[in-house]
């Protein structure tokens, strides 16, 4: 049993024409319609779109957030009606305000999607209607931790655990009773760090119509073509990244992590897309130099949708496991997580991990 990931920027813009002749698979082509109205989602956005947004930590409530979670449940069905047991999540900061409005919108009725199927070939407008027949809302920190512990690298001693999200950081220490609750803090993510280079940029260049979301894009790239010139964005990245570690996480990694904390464990892990800026890794490599192991793992961005594919996997039991679905509905990106088809499908940019629990 091997689970598969797939990614979609977490953006969307109106656009109520349905396209046509599109040919990619459909994680790219996605584009939902809603109470009358079209919108792309994801790579369509941000390749068809003019200002492709995200309200950041956007309540179930909300539509950005109810179109990407479509998106993903579109995505993680093949696009076929049937039954879903899901497990999602939301930063600390705002999990117990946003769990109650989840549960509505996931489980009160049966989630109907309407899509552009259109393709080279045909098709058009097409509707999916799915059942969740199991639903289950996590902390996101709590769904990074039993990654850590049911999968893979199936740590069971005591460790600590930093999620660097887009719009959120999250840190514990977690050990064999649970996460120390004093250990557990919510700050300011690597948005952070994409606006103070927006602020900069802005101030010396015109930036057309670019948002945040788009900037993001150059960031993680370390390029941005501005009046038709390419401007290496990476020194710039590599100042502002030292800025939000030394003016965001270490303040509060030193208020939240003791001396009697790093007795009890000896390790750290680095997860979410922050984890893959290695000059980010560095300044924790640099500042636990001595005291702790830091940890960046394979497929680190996914370790949320890892953790809560894990929980929905659970409740499936293997005979019914094709039905389990982890979504992260994350700020920058939102990741599905499902069970792996054999063989992979093609076109997919799929990552397959192997479940330490279904080994056993």
């Amino acid at each position: 049993m091997k689970t598969e990931f797939l990614s979609i920027p977490s953006v969307i813009e109106r656009h109520d024409k349905p396209l046509t002749q599109l040919t990619a698979p459909l994680e790219k082509r996605l584009q939902l319609f809603e109470e009358g109205s079209g919108f792309l989602v994801g790579d369509l956005a941000l390749s068809q779109g003019q200002v492709p947004y995200r309200n950041i930590n956007s309540s179930p409530s909300d539509l950005d957030y109810q179109l990407l979670a479509k998106a993903g449940l579109l995505i993680a069905s093949g696009a076929k009606s049937g039954e879903l047991v899901l497990t999602t999540g939301f930063p600390s900061a705002v999990y117990e305000l946003f769990k109650l409005q989840a549960e509505k919108f996931f489980s009160v009725r049966d989630v109907v999607i309407e899509y552009n199927s259109d393709t080279l070939n045909g098709g058009g407008r097409s509707r999916v209607q799915l059942t969740i027949s199991h639903l289950e809302v996590m902390s996101e920190i709590a769904g990074c931790i039993n990654a850590i512990r049911k999968g893979p690298l199936a740590d069971d001693g005591n460790f600590f655990v930093v999620s660097l999200g887009y719009g959120t950081c999250e840190t514990a220490l977690s050990t064999a009773e649970g996460p120390v609750a004093r250990t557990c803090v919510s700050v300011p993510g690597l948005r952070h760090a994409v606006n103070t280079l927006y602020d900069e940029l802005s101030s010396s260049y015109y930036l057309s119509m670019k948002n945040e979301h788009m900037v993001n894009q150059s960031f993680q790239r370390g390029d941005m073509v501005i009046g038709r010139k390419r401007m290496n964005l990476l020194g710039a990245r590599n100042s502002h990244l030292a800025n939000y570690y030394n003016e965001v996480l270490s303040p509060a990694m030193r208020k939240a992590f003791t001396d009697s904390d790093f007795e009890r464990a000896s390790k750290v892990y680095l997860v979410g897309g922050g984890a893959l800026y290695p000059e980010l890794a560095n300044h924790f490599q640099q500042e636990f130099d001595g005291v702790l192991e830091v940890v960046v793992p394979k497929g680190a961005d996914n370790f949320a949708a890892l953790g809560y594919y894990l929980r929905s996997a659970l409740w499936c039991g293997p005979n019914h496991i094709e039905r389990a679905v982890g979504l992260d509905i994350g700020n920058a990106y939102t990741v599905i997580s499902s069970h792996a088809k054999v063989p992979a499908q093609e076109g997919k940019k799929a990552t397959a991990l192997e479940p330490a629990f279904l080994e056993a």
